[in-house]
């Protein structure tokens, strides 16, 4: 009895101290730099700098930018150890372009590394290891909803967590080239005329201010322009994101906490030396922003059928919520799409009350509200959207996807395959022809009676509003400087 109850006492030990070392493992990334947002004093001393950053993709493939995707999302949002266990380097990632996102094991015919090499450093092709039984198929994750297998080599490592071999494999081939038509993306290239032109004015208005950007992935690139700015004698840094909606997951913990260090990293480097930072409100809190959205929708709208009926989806990206009550987007989010939504109904309301039969507006989420990550169906799906918007009949259900301002990866393939789900005209392998950037990319897929448009991202015509919305985002903070 002795020995049981010594067994039970250890085991309730070890116990308590797996679960110490789990807490403390995972604890929130201080400082929280969400909490600095609320509290920071906002007006800029002396000579200023300022920084915009967010998730912006390349045009062309690049192999760095999605390697540190992977990296950064097991390390912000997974906990400790599986994140530990998921990052492991088991071999070299391989697909076969033909059957990039199969989901069931299958006897494939070519496979490619994520650099586009079919062949391994000995010169033997990989589909030959693979028939000589060197080659393994590795199942989806069960954690992802519609994940793709890959086959995995063991004969070396890989030289990268075998994830990372992946992932960038995908985008390589599936994103950048087989469906892609023009074999490049345009969220980069947008992205930045937006930042530059809002830099032009900023300059303009206030003179001597010196301007620098980065997408959040190119940590090299990010660090070496801060200095930059540190070294031409800027006393206060103004970061901003472009991302309509700041979130822990995208700038608190990644874009602004990697500005924040290598501000540190230059006054430890500079003794007396102390730089002043200031975050920028989010560009969701001006108007403009949700104005160009609404201008879309409207020209949309104005080209339906009288009597018609119409369902408007507003949709975000979107995080398993639950697991996240953390999340600053908890707070900064829904008061950006719920006034969206709003504005929405309203114009419905007047000006469109005599042309439409009937209507409604709800809000959606693109990510996660699957059966993995809501099995309760707590939060709204846009594919359960759209499917509502069929069930009832409507003759029309329209998307405005709010989150992004440039079509990219996610608008175009992978949020399209999860929205699109069980629908007989979607294939995720279709071509997808995207060649005049100046205007928004739509889809329009019909299902049943009802035509389902995905109505794009504000380019051409609407960017002026999206850069009003940053130019505003920054002047706010500017507008306060001291000596002006």
């Amino acid at each position: 009895m002795r020995i049981l109850i010594r067994i039970v006492v250890i085991l309730l030990v070890l116990a308590g101290a797996g679960y110490g070392v789990f807490k403390y493992k995972n604890q929130p990334q201080k400082p929280d730099y969400y909490e600095y947002y609320k509290t920071q004093d906002t007006t800029p001393v002396g000579k200023v700098g300022i920084f915009v950053t967010g998730l912006i993709m390349p045009e062309k493939h690049d192999h760095i930018f999605f390697y540190n995707v992977v990296h950064k999302i097991f390390k912000v949002i997974v906990p400790w150890p599986a994140n530990k266990f998921a990052m492991v380097d088991k071999g070299v990632s391989l697909l076969d372009p033909e059957h990039v996102h199969s989901r069931k094991e299958f006897v494939p015919k070519h496979l490619e590394d994520c650099f586009g090499n079919d062949r391994d450093y000995d010169g033997t092709p990989y589909i030959v290891k693979y028939q000589q039984g060197q080659v393994f198929w590795k199942p989806p994750s069960k954690q992802l909803y519609l994940d793709h297998g890959y086959f995995i080599y063991k004969g070396r490592p890989g030289g990268q967590p075998s994830v990372c071999g992946k992932v960038a494999n995908k985008a390589r081939i599936l994103y950048y080239d087989r469906v892609n038509t023009q074999k490049k993306l345009p969220h980069w290239q947008e992205s930045f005329k937006i930042i530059n032109t809002t830099f032009d004015r900023l300059k303009a208005k206030y003179p001597g201010i010196e301007c620098r950007a980065e997408s959040n992935m190119y940590y090299y690139e990010m660090k070496k322009k801060i200095d930059e700015l540190l070294d031409a004698g800027c006393e206060t840094i103004v970061l901003s994101s472009l991302m309509p909606v700041y979130s822990h997951f995208e700038d608190f913990n990644s874009g602004f906490r990697h500005c924040f260090e290598y501000i540190e990293e230059w006054e430890h480097a500079h003794p007396g030396k102390k730089v002043k930072v200031i975050l920028s409100p989010q560009m969701g809190d001006f108007q403009p922003l949700r104005q160009a959205y609404l201008d879309m929708l409207k020209d949309r709208l104005d080209i339906l059928p009288e009597g018609s009926s119409v369902t408007v989806a507003i949709t975000v990206h979107g995080m398993p919520w639950d697991y996240f009550k953390h999340e600053a987007w908890l707070k900064l989010g829904p008061p950006y799409r719920d006034k969206v939504a709003e504005e929405v109904k309203q114009m419905l309301a007047t000006t469109y009350k005599d042309k439409f039969s009937r209507t409604n507006v709800v809000v959606c989420q693109d990510e996660f509200a699957d059966p993995i990550w809501d099995p309760k169906q707590k939060y709204l799906s846009t594919n359960r959207a759209y499917w509502s918007a069929i069930k009832d009949g409507y003759d029309y259900a329209i998307a405005v996807p709010i989150e992004f301002l440039a079509e990219n990866s996610d608008t175009m393939f992978h949020h399209a395959m999860k929205c699109y789900e069980n629908f007989k005209q979607f294939h995720l392998e279709d071509p997808v022809d995207y060649p005049d950037w100046s205007v928004p990319y739509t889809r329009t897929l019909v299902e049943d009676k009802t035509t389902v448009i995905y109505n794009g991202l504000p380019v051409g015509k609407y960017q002026p509003k999206v850069i009003e919305a940053l130019y505003q985002s920054i002047d706010a903070v500017m507008a306060k400087r001291q000596g002006k």
